[in-house]
């Protein structure tokens, strides 16, 4: 997985390294555990690289 920072938009929460990816808390932890219908919802360069791949 492509390392990125997570930072919530409605809760004071920021995690990783690398470029940021924003959103709700909500939004970016359904995202991490590969819930593509949020993909949507977030900001940022690197916010695709939160879908797995689909060869998995």
């Amino acid at each position: 997985m492509t390392r990125v920072r997570l930072v919530a938009t409605d809760a004071d929460m920021k995690i990783g390294e690398g470029p940021e990816v924003t959103g709700t808390a909500l939004a970016l932890l359904l995202a991490v555990s590969g819930r593509h219908a949020v993909l949507g919802d977030l900001d940022g360069p690197r916010a695709g690289a939160l879908a797995p791949s689909a060869g998995g």
